[in-house]
């Protein structure tokens, strides 16, 4: 087997161990574009899983080999030896009743024809709903699961694939849920899931949905727990009225494509963070600039390896019968919006800035990243929203000149067991607020009343004075913001913001005249989900957002939170301004 670049290291990964030889992940989550024979990957690691060495033994002295039909592998020292699983247990689960699904199709060949059908005079049971590994294998058997979660249960799985898992829903999904729990049962042989998907349909609550919301729950910080998660997504963003660029098309299926798509000067090639792709020369592994795949920011392209001419996919997306939203998900891997969502998936794709901040896995670098970004002098406004022991409690800031939206503190309340017993910190969100206003040159600051009215009131206490505009006029608080009163006030700050999303996202320059239009979210995945969780409601005056259901884990007080710091950004440059202007006056004297 020759694998391309991006896959070869996804192996590695796979089977990444830590200094005592366990392996690092339980669960392996692939998701890629249609056609990027994830199927026939997840087949290659079903026949690693049965018939060879895939646990760690030890680490290999000088000149230790292994034998496999009749080809030897020379050891060098230090190198991990694996050894066999003794009774190994492999479940394919396919999404339906009336399948096998293509990962079993694929092993029953390799083990029909080819060199491993060698292992058939040696007790290697071919058959159309099983296969019996031979004793020198260790044993055991690979099966297709497609019956009813109850008949799985009590399994002692060594190794689980759940192909196509966007397709995994109602009794498919229960199956694969009670498979994934029976993993647990065969610790000593260190079982593990792999996940092959392209992006789900939002709405359905498949397997990989749900997946993707773990994902992203790790990324907001709302799971504190070793998820032991391997995720591994790629994807390409592009509107769905720039669908008919070609050469925007083009660019966006290598983005989702990488090295499974076949180069055509039969050379591998590097996507660069600024968009460039290069050629990589195969003496050196680097381009002409000297970057390689070990470089930060770089990631595979069209590779000598792959298999997918792009023009067939572009060819389907260009096809006057395609359904735009089903060419985003199957061929950019991309997130399509939910009907009722506030803003389109794409425009927030459009409007991040500064995502090299968060691909680092520090968690505390992430949630400061911020401040490598916002100036102390230039001016920015604040905005809050908050709980007390529900949902998520946030403070975010905006920047005047262009509009950038920055995560500042957020907690949230767990997915886990301290649900329960959780509460919002709320003297560090006072002492946040007062660094800040400290600290930072804050001419603007609304925050959601409900239920932190004392508090709020003490800030206006504290900081009226040095603010320049209130949410409804000078002369009144300048802080309190009734959400729940001013519905109309709400309706119109969504209009304005999600109308400012639509506009092209420009670089405006320090000294610049700030531009009401300019709106961006810098990439913190907290802030982000929180944009992307809005959904659309309907009222007689408009419309306002909410959750996706009451009492949905998905949060929105990011969101809110920014849209107070955005509306008293507009507010500041429409009338806090000309107040500055207007502070300037001169007092009469008499000269003798």
């Amino acid at each position: 087997m020759v694998f391309t670049p991006e896959y070869a290291e996804f192996m590695v990964n796979c089977y990444a161990l830590d200094k005592s030889g366990r392996r690092l992940f339980d669960r392996v989550f692939l998701s890629r574009p249609k056609g990027s024979n994830k199927s026939g990957l997840a087949a290659l690691i079903v026949l690693f899983e049965s018939l060879a060495p895939c646990r760690f033994d030890h680490w290999a002295e000088e000149g230790e080999t292994y034998e496999f039909l009749g080809r030897t592998y020379h050891y060098v020292k230090g190198e991990p030896v694996g050894r066999l699983i003794q009774g190994s247990r492999v479940a394919l689960a396919a999404n339906s009743e009336d399948q096998t699904g293509n990962v079993y199709d694929v092993v029953y060949h390799n083990c029909m024809h080819g060199p491993l059908a060698q292992l058939r005079g040696v007790g290697l049971d071919v058959g159309q709903t099983r296969i019996l590994i031979p004793e020198e294998c260790g044993g055991g058997e690979i099966k297709p699961a497609t019956s009813g979660a109850a008949s799985r249960d009590g399994g002692l799985q060594t190794f689980l694939v759940l192909d196509e898992s966007h397709l995994f829903v109602g009794r498919a999904k229960s199956m694969a849920l009670t498979l994934l729990r029976n993993l647990t049962k065969r610790g000593a042989d260190e079982p593990w899931s792999l996940q092959t998907t392209t992006m789900y349909q939002p709405g359905l609550n498949s397997l990989a949905e749900d997946t993707y919301r773990t994902a992203w729950s790790v990324a907001e910080g709302k799971t504190k727990h070793d998820q032991r998660t391997l995720f591994d997504h790629r994807y390409a963003v592009l509107p769905v009225e720039e669908l008919g660029n070609e050469k925007k098309l083009m660019h966006a299926l290598m983005e989702s494509h990488g090295s499974v798509a076949k180069s055509e000067d039969g050379y591998d090639h590097l996507m660069l963070p600024d968009g460039r792709v290069t050629r990589v020369n195969p003496k050196t592994g680097k381009d002409d600039e000297g970057y390689s795949l070990a470089s930060p920011g770089m990631e595979p392209g069209p590779s000598k390896y792959g298999w997918m001419p792009l023009e067939r996919p572009k060819n389907y997306v260009l096809n006057a019968g395609s359904d735009p939203s089903e060419a985003i998900r199957f061929y950019l891997n991309s997130l399509t919006s939910a009907m009722d969502a506030w803003l389109p998936e794409s425009q927030i794709q459009n409007h991040l800035v500064g995502r090299d901040l968060y691909r680092t896995g520090d968690k505390r670098q992430m949630m400061d990243a911020w401040k490598n970004v916002i100036g102390k002098d230039e001016p920015i406004t604040l905005g809050f929203d908050g709980s007390i022991s529900d949902d998520s409690t946030a403070l975010v800031g905006c920047r005047v000149r262009d509009g950038l939206l920055f995560l500042i503190k957020l907690e949230s309340k767990p997915d886990d067991a301290r649900a329960a017993e959780w509460r919002v910190d709320r003297d560090a969100f006072d002492g946040m607020v007062r660094f800040m206003m400290d600290h930072y040159n804050v001419v603007a600051f609304f925050a959601d009343v409900n239920p932190w009215e004392s508090m709020v009131a003490q800030w206006e206490l504290d900081f009226d004075d040095r603010l320049m505009v209130g949410p409804r006029n000078r002369n009144s608080g300048k802080i309190r913001y009734w959400t729940n009163a001013w519905q109309r006030d709400v309706y119109q700050a969504l209009v304005t913001m999600a109308a400012n999303f639509q506009y092209e996202l420009e670089d405006v320059p320090r000294h610049a005249e700030p531009r009401l239009e300019s709106v961006a979210l810098l990439a913190d995945p907290r802030l982000v989900a929180h944009f992307r969780n809005a959904r659309r409601r309907e009222r007689a005056f408009g419309y306002l957002v909410f959750k996706e259901t009451p009492n949905s884990p998905e949060k929105i007080d990011a969101m809110m939170a920014g849209l107070l710091a955005y509306t008293a950004r507009n507010r500041y440059l429409t009338d806090g301004v000309k107040a500055e202007e207007e502070s300037t006056f001169f007092v009469p004297f008499r000269v003798y």
